[in-house]
């Protein structure tokens, strides 16, 4: 110990520990100062070295400015800031930022999952291009929808009409094209009509209508240029189920002197003779009545009467008067008999004569004549 400069020697004991002062600087973060004894310096080590090892004697000067929201959240409201605590909020702040981070990429996942793209919609890109690649190609399609659109809005008016000017210009190009002129572009392909103007100057001999004329391609209904034969008849709708539609009316069903209509048949006459079993059943009865009185025979006498005479008179009061032979009246002249003469009860034949032709009579409902025309493409 004759060596030691600046020892402590007056330790009774030696416990050197103790009887050892610090001589060094003061340390106030540890509570050390000039002069204390070993010992106390070696425990405030030992103290700081053990609170450093499980963090609590550790307290970083952080600037509160820097500290987000995120770590912010999880730090204690008081006290000072030990280094647990700040490692705790940053493990908890992670874990949020990961949990965050799990559900964006999900999402990606979703996102870049192949798409189902449209034929020739999208150029540069295919189905299994990533979303910013797919984006990118939606963004260059709408600028050039959007360019399109802005040329087609700048030639609207070359291309477009307005509404109250539609009418005027669809007269104008019907005038033009002579559209309007012809009357087939305003008929039912094969419907036949009825027509009452005039046939010289509109269809030629065979029944077409002129070409250089309204009326092309419409030809009159007289069997030529294979049209129905109109002439002389009235149409009827058919029966032999063509058409299709419901059950038939009882007064139209075929059969009972009603025909199976078909399509292009011909029926009917017009006029119609009756045959015997078509004539109702009746019954002529012939009554004769002969209406004679009867009368009597006389005779007169002229010698006695000048006036007398022979004749036929009716009955009289006194048939058998003989005495009276005076004055004119045939009463006074006695009768040849007093039996009543007459013709009596008897038979008269009677014979109905024939009468009639056996003509046939006509069968023509109330009529008004016209042509018919059809539109025949």
């Amino acid at each position: 110990m004759s060596n030691c400069s600046n020892c402590y020697n007056g330790c009774t004991e030696i416990v050197s520990d103790r009887c050892v002062k610090y001589t060094g600087i003061d340390v106030p973060v540890l509570g050390i100062q000039t002069g204390d004894s070993l010992s106390f310096v070696e425990q405030a080590l030992i103290t700081f070295l053990t609170s450093a090892i499980d963090g609590t004697g550790i307290k970083p000067i952080i600037d509160p400015q820097i500290i987000c929201n995120l770590v912010d959240k999880y730090l204690p409201t008081c006290g000072d800031l030990s280094l647990n605590d700040i490692l705790s909020a940053l493990i908890k702040a992670s874990c949020d930022l990961q949990e965050q981070v799990d559900v964006i990429v999900a999402e990606l996942a979703v996102l870049n999952a192949d798409y189902t793209l449209p034929a020739n919609c999208l150029t540069g890109v295919t189905s299994s291009s990533d979303t910013h690649a797919i984006v990118q190609a939606t963004i260059n399609k709408l600028c050039a929808l959007n360019a399109s659109f802005i040329s087609l809005l700048d030639n609207l008016p070359n291309v477009y009409v307005q509404l109250d000017k539609l009418d005027i210009l669809i007269q104008q190009y019907l005038d033009d094209t002579g559209y309007s002129s012809k009357y087939y572009n305003r008929m039912v392909p094969y419907a036949v009509v009825e027509y009452y103007g005039p046939i010289v100057g509109n269809f030629d001999g065979t029944g077409a209508g002129l070409v250089s004329g309204p009326f092309e391609k419409i030809y009159l209904c007289n069997g030529n240029n294979n049209t129905p034969d109109k002439r002389g008849v009235v149409g009827v709708g058919t029966t032999d189920g063509s058409m299709g539609g419901l059950t038939l009316p009882a007064r139209t069903i075929p059969g009972g002197g009603n025909p199976s209509y078909a399509l292009n048949s011909v029926y009917g006459f017009n006029t119609t003779t009756l045959t015997l079993p078509q004539i109702p059943d009746h019954t002529h009865i012939a009554t004769v009545v002969i209406n004679d009185p009867g009368h009597y025979h006389v005779e007169g006498f002229a010698g006695v009467n000048s006036a007398a005479s022979f004749g036929v008179v009716g009955p009289v009061a006194n048939p058998s008067n003989i005495n009276s032979q005076s004055g004119s009246s045939t009463l006074n002249h006695p009768a040849t008999s007093t039996e009543k003469t007459g013709l009596g009860p008897l038979n008269v034949l009677v014979t109905n004569a024939h009468q009639g032709g056996s003509g046939a009579h006509t069968n023509i409902q109330p009529t008004l004549p016209c042509y018919y025309i059809q539109y025949r493409p």
